[in-house]
C-alpha cells in the first residue's frame, strides 16, 4: 500500500481466518512494526510472545474462561488465526498498557500493509495473566500480558468501513 493515510482508513477487524501459516519474513515484518511503535520514556519496555500453538490457544481460552471470562455460545476468541501475538510489559510500569495499545495498534497496521488481517483482543487477558500461562508465554521475569492480536489471511472480504460519527471533536481556540 502506498498510501499510509489510506492504510489507516482501510485497516479493519478481522474476525475469519484461513488456515494458512504466515511466512516467517512476513511476520518478522510485523514484529519489527511493533517494536517501532511509540514507548513511554523511550523505554521500549514490551515483550511478544508468538503464540502458533493451536493446542496453547486452547489451553489460553479455557484457563481465561475458568478465570472469570465468559464468551457468547459459538464463539471462539481467537477467531481461528494462525498467530496470536500476545504484547506483555513490565507489571510495575506505570504505562505498560499504553505502551501495548500503542505496538498492538503498529501490529494491525503492519498486517494490514502486508496483506493479513487482524483482531485486537482483552478478553482473553484472565488467561493470559494466569501464572502457569505466563510460563508458557516466557515473560521476562516481572512482566505482564497486556494485550494481544490475532493475525492471519483473511478468509472472507474484508468489510468495508462502517460511518464515523462526526459529533466528536471540539475545537479549543
Amino acid at each position: 500500500m502506498d498510501d499510509p493515510y489510506e492504510l489507516l482508513l482501510k485497516r479493519r477487524s478481522i474476525r475469519s481466518f484461513k488456515d494458512e501459516e504466515i511466512p516467517e519474513g512476513t511476520m518478522q515484518k510485523v514484529l519489527t512494526a511493533g517494536r517501532y511503535a511509540p514507548s513511554a520514556l523511550g523505554l521500549q519496555n514490551r515483550f511478544f510472545s508468538v503464540v502458533q500453538s493451536r493446542s496453547l490457544m486452547k489451553k489460553i481460552i479455557a484457563v481465561a474462561e475458568k478465570n472469570g471470562a465468559a464468551y457468547i455460545s459459538g464463539h471462539v476468541p481467537f477467531y481461528n488465526a494462525p498467530d496470536v501475538i500476545v504484547v506483555s510489559a513490565p507489571e510495575d510500569f506505570r504505562y505498560n498498557r499504553e505502551d501495548a495499545a500503542c505496538v498492538i495498534e503498529n501490529l494491525m497496521l503492519a498486517a494490514c500493509a502486508l496483506g493479513l488481517g487482524s483482531c485486537y483482543l482483552c478478553s482473553v487477558l484472565p488467561g493470559l495473566r494466569d501464572p502457569e500461562i505466563m510460563k508458557e508465554l516466557k515473560l521476562p521475569h516481572g512482566y505482564v500480558p497486556c494485550g494481544c492480536a490475532c493475525v492471519g489471511y483473511p478468509a472472507v472480504p474484508v468489510p468495508a468501513p462502517k460511518s464515523r460519527r462526526k459529533d466528536d471533536t471540539v475545537f479549543l481556540r
